[in-house]
């Protein structure tokens, strides 16, 4: 429906607009009237009418002068100007300030319908127009994230020039200008990017953080650090918060970076660091500088094809001793020539598929790659291969797996690990990692992080403890783990989840 003003300082012209036209009928509707024109301005300032119609000469303001004042107050209503006179006085003024219209006072019922439904039409197709454009707008907005993102990864792959990236990433609001970078490349063990996207920009706020997936589960984050360093104090502040999100200590960190020009060589160096560092255990991220040579192994690994053959031959003689030595021996070769870690992954698919085709142990081979690929640390896939090398492994029984599972319904609240869980299952730490999978459906860290958040989610509903307390109750000792988990298993805060259960009491 179609608002109009009527501002005229003769009642009865008013009266006469007012009641001789079916305004409704043609979805318009007079919603107020004005006896002077600075009555017509307050009232179109609180109404925000989309049509007024303004008699040229009122008392206070007239209305050219009326017209004037709201061209800038409300530049989308319409204004039709209604004279006595057959000539229209002060034409060019009214050009100036954008009458829509003219209507002799005079004029028949039909004469001003048409003319107010000519405005109606125009404004009509004006809103439809900028509808559009908004629609169009929203699309952009929703997808700029989107637009960005892919713009950066066709940057930092080098499909795309320094120039080219810098005429499209302007117009897209991507500052360029800091005088100082930070990039991190995170490989995330959650499968929901866009959870994990606002994790991260949460986290990094104070550094206006650019936070995009280049590959599945690879998370880019570009920080500006002018004003204030990622010091190794702040980062060990938000480990916390990261490692949830993280698969295994896979965090490359590198700081001083001068110029975008420089993130194609930076992201290139990083994702090296990156497919490497597994083998520092003991560390939970690595640092580096655009300024550090560092020696990587990308090709194939020397001499790996003995310590392979020999393994084989190991396993094949069925001697539970050769098996754990030649296995030692092919670990601490691999970790001795830092291979990177799919360069090691590939090496132990061939391991696996050889121990399979060569051995009678009867195994699942498909199983065992889809585990092998969930394991974070080169002490879990040796693990794993002398589950399935070591001959005459007993099948575990459905008595052991549910044991384990007992435990850590017991337990969860305790510091346990796998190992905790394979010996009150009488089973191996590699061939229950092995089995845990297939027989639940969550690797085994999964399931603990699962079972102690669905014990907080019922702590939340049935108790008034604060957050902190119930973090500790279920086992977590740091809090920012304990809210990282939250969200990333119930896929909002905790806070966010006790609300939204209470509405539903």
């Amino acid at each position: 429906m179609i608002k109009i003003l009527l501002a005229d300082d003769e009642d009865y012209i008013r009266q006469g607009i007012r009641y001789t036209i079916p305004w409704n009928a043609h979805d318009m509707e007079i919603v107020v009237e004005a006896s002077n024109g600075m009555e017509a301005l307050e009232l179109a300032i609180k109404l925000r009418p989309d049509i007024i119609l303004a008699d040229i000469q009122m008392p206070l303001l007239n209305g050219l002068e009326l017209t004037d004042k709201l061209g800038t107050l409300l530049p989308d209503t319409r204004i039709i100007i209604l004279t006595a006179y057959g000539n229209t006085e002060n034409l060019t003024h009214a050009i100036d300030v954008k009458v829509s219209a003219f209507l002799l006072k005079n004029a028949d019922s039909e004469k001003i319908l048409k003319t107010v439904t000519k405005v109606k039409l125009e404004l009509e197709q004006q809103l439809e127009r900028q509808k559009k454009t908004e629609n169009l707008r929203g699309i952009f907005d929703d997808n700029r994230h989107l637009i960005k993102a892919t713009l950066m990864t066709r940057f930092l792959l080098n499909q795309v020039s320094y120039t080219h990236f810098i005429d499209k990433a302007h117009p897209l609001a991507i500052s360029t200008d800091a005088g100082s970078y930070t990039m991190l490349l995170i490989k995330c063990s959650c499968s929901d990017e866009k959870l994990a996207v606002g994790q991260f920009i949460q986290y990094f706020h104070k550094y206006q953080p650019f936070v995009f997936f280049v590959t599945d589960q690879l998370a880019v984050v570009i920080l500006e650090t002018t004003l204030q360093s990622l010091t190794d104090e702040k980062l060990d502040e938000l480990l916390p918060s990261l490692l949830p999100l993280t698969f295994g200590n896979s965090i490359a960190v590198m700081r001083d970076i001068e110029s975008y020009e420089e993130f194609p060589m930076c992201f290139s160096l990083l994702s090296h660091i990156l497919d490497h560092c597994f083998w520092n255990t003991e560390m939970p991220y690595t640092v580096i500088s655009p300024q550090d040579t560092i020696a990587i192994n990308n090709g194939s690994v020397p001499t790996g094809h003995l310590v392979e053959s020999r393994l084989l031959t190991a396993v094949l003689s069925r001697s539970a001793g050769k098996i754990k030595q030649n296995l030692n021996e092919y670990y601490e070769h691999m970790k001795q020539n830092h291979v990177s870690r799919q360069l090691f992954l590939d090496s132990v698919e061939r391991v696996l598929l050889l121990i399979h085709a060569a051995s009678e142990a009867a195994f699942n081979l498909e199983q065992a790659f889809s585990t092998l690929a969930d394991l974070e640390t080169p002490e879990e896939i040796i693990e794993l291969i002398k589950s399935l090398a070591l001959p005459d492994a007993p099948p575990a029984s459905h008595s052991q797996i549910t044991a384990g599972l007992e435990y850590i319904s017991l337990h969860y609240n305790e510091d346990i690990h796998l190992e905790d869980v394979a010996r009150v299952s009488y089973l191996s730490a590699g061939y229950l990692s092995r089995i845990f999978k297939s027989e639940t459906g969550y690797s085994f860290k999964e399931y603990l992080h699962m079972i102690r958040i669905k014990k907080a989610q019922e702590l939340l509903c049935s108790t008034g403890l604060k957050y902190y307390e119930i973090a500790e109750k279920v086992g977590y000792r740091n809090y920012k783990y304990f809210s990282s988990y939250f969200s990333k298993v119930s896929g909002c805060s905790a806070k966010e989840y006790q609300i939204r259960n209470m509405e539903k009491r």
